[in-house]
Protein backbone atom coordinates (compact mmCIF):
# COMPACT_ATOMS: atom_id res chain seq x y z
CA UNK A 1 0.00 0.00 0.00
CA UNK A 2 3.08 2.19 -0.65
CA UNK A 3 0.86 4.67 -3.09
CA UNK A 4 1.92 8.26 -3.98
CA UNK A 5 -1.61 8.88 -5.61
CA UNK A 6 -4.34 10.35 -3.72
CA UNK A 7 -6.92 9.01 -5.86
CA UNK A 8 -5.46 5.48 -4.87
CA UNK A 9 -5.36 6.08 -0.72
CA UNK A 10 -8.89 7.16 -0.96
CA UNK A 11 -9.89 4.07 -2.26
CA UNK A 12 -7.96 2.32 -0.08
CA UNK A 13 -9.14 4.16 2.79
CA UNK A 14 -13.04 3.40 1.76
CA UNK A 15 -12.01 -0.49 1.27
CA UNK A 16 -10.90 -0.60 4.81
CA UNK A 17 -13.58 1.11 6.26
CA UNK A 18 -15.87 -0.88 4.49
CA UNK A 19 -13.90 -4.05 6.06
CA UNK A 20 -13.56 -2.49 9.52
CA UNK A 21 -17.47 -1.75 9.30
CA UNK A 22 -18.36 -5.86 8.56
CA UNK A 23 -15.84 -7.01 11.68
CA UNK A 24 -17.26 -4.62 13.96
CA UNK A 25 -21.34 -5.82 12.82
CA UNK A 26 -19.92 -9.56 12.29
CA UNK A 27 -18.55 -9.16 16.04
CA UNK A 28 -21.34 -7.33 17.34
CA UNK A 29 -23.47 -9.79 15.77
CA UNK A 30 -21.58 -12.46 18.31
CA UNK A 31 -22.65 -10.19 21.40
CA UNK A 32 -19.18 -9.40 22.48
CA UNK A 33 -18.61 -6.32 24.75
CA UNK A 34 -17.06 -3.29 23.90
CA UNK A 35 -13.85 -4.39 25.43
CA UNK A 36 -13.17 -7.43 23.79
CA UNK A 37 -14.14 -5.58 20.07
CA UNK A 38 -11.55 -3.13 20.88
CA UNK A 39 -8.97 -5.58 21.66
CA UNK A 40 -9.77 -7.86 18.35
CA UNK A 41 -6.64 -8.58 16.61
CA UNK A 42 -8.20 -7.44 13.31
CA UNK A 43 -9.72 -4.35 14.06
CA UNK A 44 -6.83 -3.17 16.14
CA UNK A 45 -5.00 -4.03 12.39
CA UNK A 46 -7.53 -2.07 10.25
CA UNK A 47 -7.87 1.11 12.54
CA UNK A 48 -3.99 1.33 12.22
CA UNK A 49 -3.98 0.65 8.59
CA UNK A 50 -6.56 3.42 8.69
CA UNK A 51 -4.21 5.49 10.56
CA UNK A 52 -1.92 5.62 7.74
CA UNK A 53 -3.57 5.80 5.10
CA UNK A 54 -5.19 9.37 6.81
CA UNK A 55 -1.71 10.45 7.26
CA UNK A 56 -0.41 9.76 4.05
CA UNK A 57 -3.42 11.31 2.92
CA UNK A 58 -2.62 14.53 5.06
CA UNK A 59 1.38 14.25 3.50
CA UNK A 60 -0.10 14.18 -0.29
CA UNK A 61 -2.62 17.32 0.61
CA UNK A 62 0.68 19.10 2.41
CA UNK A 63 3.25 18.16 -0.50
CA UNK A 64 0.25 19.68 -3.08
CA UNK A 65 -0.42 22.75 -1.30
CA UNK A 66 3.45 23.20 -0.75
CA UNK A 67 3.83 22.87 -4.31
CA UNK A 68 1.08 25.26 -5.63
CA UNK A 69 2.60 28.05 -2.76
CA UNK A 70 6.00 27.73 -4.72
CA UNK A 71 4.53 27.80 -8.20
CA UNK A 72 2.88 31.07 -7.07
CA UNK A 73 5.86 31.96 -5.44
CA UNK A 74 7.69 31.51 -9.45
CA UNK A 75 5.29 33.25 -10.87
CA UNK A 76 5.20 36.15 -8.98
CA UNK A 77 9.28 35.79 -9.23
CA UNK A 78 9.04 35.45 -13.25
CA UNK A 79 6.23 38.72 -13.75
CA UNK A 80 8.31 40.88 -11.95
CA UNK A 81 10.80 43.25 -14.90
CA UNK A 82 14.13 41.29 -14.80
CA UNK A 83 17.04 44.16 -13.44
CA UNK A 84 19.36 45.02 -15.50
CA UNK A 85 22.78 43.92 -14.08
CA UNK A 86 25.87 45.25 -15.78
CA UNK A 87 27.95 42.68 -17.39
CA UNK A 88 31.43 44.05 -16.27
CA UNK A 89 31.82 44.07 -12.47
CA UNK A 90 32.87 47.00 -11.04
CA UNK A 91 36.67 46.84 -9.49
CA UNK A 92 37.03 46.36 -6.02
CA UNK A 93 36.92 49.29 -3.71
CA UNK A 94 40.97 50.51 -2.91
CA UNK A 95 41.90 49.95 0.51
CA UNK A 96 43.42 52.76 1.96
CA UNK A 97 46.83 54.11 2.92
CA UNK A 98 46.00 52.88 6.23
CA UNK A 99 45.35 49.49 5.96
CA UNK A 100 48.33 48.83 3.21
CA UNK A 101 50.53 50.23 5.90
CA UNK A 102 49.52 48.09 8.12
CA UNK A 103 49.74 44.75 6.05
CA UNK A 104 53.19 46.03 4.66
CA UNK A 105 54.49 45.85 8.15
CA UNK A 106 52.26 42.55 8.99
CA UNK A 107 54.10 41.23 6.42
CA UNK A 108 57.16 42.17 7.51
CA UNK A 109 56.92 40.70 11.07
CA UNK A 110 55.92 37.79 10.15
CA UNK A 111 59.13 37.51 8.09
CA UNK A 112 61.77 38.75 10.91
CA UNK A 113 60.89 35.45 12.58
CA UNK A 114 62.11 33.32 9.78
CA UNK A 115 65.24 34.96 9.04
CA UNK A 116 66.93 34.28 12.30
Amino acid sequence: MASESKETRLKQKATLEAKLQKRLTLLAEKSLDEKKIARDVLVKELKAKLKETATRLRAIAANVQRTAELAAVKAERLAKPKEEHPKAKKAAPEPSPETKAKKKKKKEEEAKPQEG
